[in-house]
């Protein structure tokens, strides 16, 4: 067996449970180090693994996910028929111990093989996302565990926006698994036990804001690179308005052809939806205009670092 118990988490505390964390890349950190997470980036698991506090509140989505977890998996059993276990365990990958896994269950195939069961909740305005099956994130959470868990199988049951539940088989992927694992290694040994942050990406705004929350009102002098930088971004400025113009014209387009139509399909099984959405706005302007005392009291003031390029004179 390729993998190494290294804990029972229901024998633990939650502040031992995060602690030990810190010493592995886990399931949900795998997309984010693979380059292959919309929220979330190698940056973001840097920090999270070498700062030194083990405080983690857990949101609402977190919360209910939690507590959801017996329900779809006593739902995900009648449906199937198969016999499904918790397994509050804290796995790490023999070979790579840097790989760890906390999985949510396991489920025993008639055959008697044993598969991973994973258990997600998702909102409404999330469903999208789920679609077309599975969203990458979690493809790669669950090729992860199933390195580390050494199964040839995963199932993946989700309950999406409280009401409609759905759950698909994730085969082995061996050629992702590879890249997972090369990735999560040379990540593990140069940025983590090198104690060097990996460079910012797409996604590093909300990591780059909790360094550096405030300027200092010093100036410096960047290294030669930024001067290569500005430039990329100043000719991606230039296109910005041109590409805006043609994704509006695109999207016309689909709703030309798709009329009043909330969803469409096309030939290739792409999917589109085009959905009536009402929303409730409050009218600041004439709350500001008849209770003034009222936002005043209401008002909260907050900071933030608003970032610009101004070109040298000679090149405007």
């Amino acid at each position: 067996m390729s993998k190494v118990v290294l804990a029972k988490t229901d024998k633990i505390s939650r502040s031992k449970w995060l602690e030990m964390r810190k010493h592995g890349i886990g399931g949900s950190d795998a997309s984010a180090v693979c380059c292959l997470n919309r929220w979330r980036g190698p940056l973001d698991v840097y920090l999270d693994k070498v700062s030194k506090t083990t405080e983690q509140a857990d949101n609402e989505a977190m919360y209910w996910g939690h507590v959801m977890e017996p329900v779809l998996r006593e739902e995900f059993a009648k449906r199937t028929g198969l016999k499904t276990e918790a397994m509050p365990y804290l796995f790490s990958f023999k070979e790579y111990p840097f790989m760890i896994a906390d999985i949510d269950g396991i489920v025993r195939e008639e055959d008697g093989s044993v598969s991973l069961l994973e258990l997600k909740t998702a909102n409404g305005f999330a469903a999208a996302d789920w679609e077309s099956g599975l969203p990458q994130e979690y493809y790669i959470q669950i090729q992860h565990y199933l390195a580390v868990c050494d199964l040839q199988k995963a199932y993946v049951a989700a309950l999406i926006g409280g009401n409609h539940f759905q759950y698909e088989a994730i085969p082995r992927d061996e050629e992702t698994i590879r890249m997972i694992i090369a990735m999560e290694q040379s990540f593990w040994k140069n940025n983590i036990l090198g104690m060097t942050p990996p460079e910012a990406d797409a996604t590093s705004g909300k990591a780059l804001d909790g360094l550096y929350p405030e300027s200092n009102g010093t100036s410096v002098i960047l290294p030669k690179e930024a001067d290569e930088l500005v430039s990329q971004l100043e000719d991606i400025k230039k296109w910005e308005p041109r590409i805006k113009e043609e994704k509006t014209k695109l999207e016309n387009q689909l709703k030309a052809l798709m009329k009043d139509a909330e969803c469409a399909k096309t030939p290739a099984d792409y999917s589109i939806r085009w959905k009536t959405s009402t929303t409730s706005r409050l009218d600041t302007t004439k709350l500001k205009a008849e209770q003034p005392d009222l936002v005043a009291k209401y008002t909260k003031t907050s900071s933030y670092r608003r970032f610009s390029v101004t070109m040298p004179k000679e090149k405007k």
